[in-house]
């Protein structure tokens, strides 16, 4: 996130500030031009953060293996329209995944009007630790007991063991 905003902010700020400062000069209130870059910067910095969570929430993780064969990698997908499909340990559709494309198909018959399932991470898969995906996704899968018991017992699933 840092770089982003670092790299964003050579050209948005003097930008953002130009169009101030012909507001300024049309008599409209405005800041002086150090607290005005200062405010400009901080706002980058809350819409790529925002940018950045967002894009995490809807991403999903796939383990792919490296160039050279040796190890395994994960990699992020963004996956527009599968990623508005809910969690559930019972799904009724599966990816396909493919050289150019991911297909989503259906499990088994689905009635009309039935809302489509996908299984984001099976329970004892930690593609994604379980830490992480409680921040991305808000659940972690095959927890029944409530997070914030989980998090007052310092569970080794947030915490390292001391």
């Amino acid at each position: 996130v840092d770089s982003a905003v670092e790299l964003l902010s050579d050209f948005v700020v003097p930008i953002v500030h130009g169009v101030r400062v012909e507001l300024r000069d049309r008599d409209l209130p405005t800041t002086d031009d150090d607290s005005d870059k200062a405010d400009i910067l901080e706002r980058l910095k809350q819409a790529v953060k925002a940018a950045f969570v967002i894009t995490l929430s809807r991403s999903f993780a796939e383990e792919v293996e490296s160039d050279d064969g040796t190890t395994v990698e994960v990699e992020n997908l963004l996956l527009p329209l599968i990623d508005i499909l809910q969690h559930s340990n019972t799904p009724n559709t599966i990816l396909e995944p493919y050289e150019d494309y991911i297909l989503l198909r259906a499990r088994r018959a689905v009635d009309t009007g039935e809302e489509l399932f996908h299984q984001y991470q099976e329970e004892n898969d930690h593609v994604i630790p379980p830490h992480k995906f409680f921040t991305r996704y808000g659940f972690v899968p095959g927890l029944s007991e409530p997070i914030l018991e989980v998090l007052d017992r310092r569970s080794s699933l947030f915490f390292d063991s001391d």
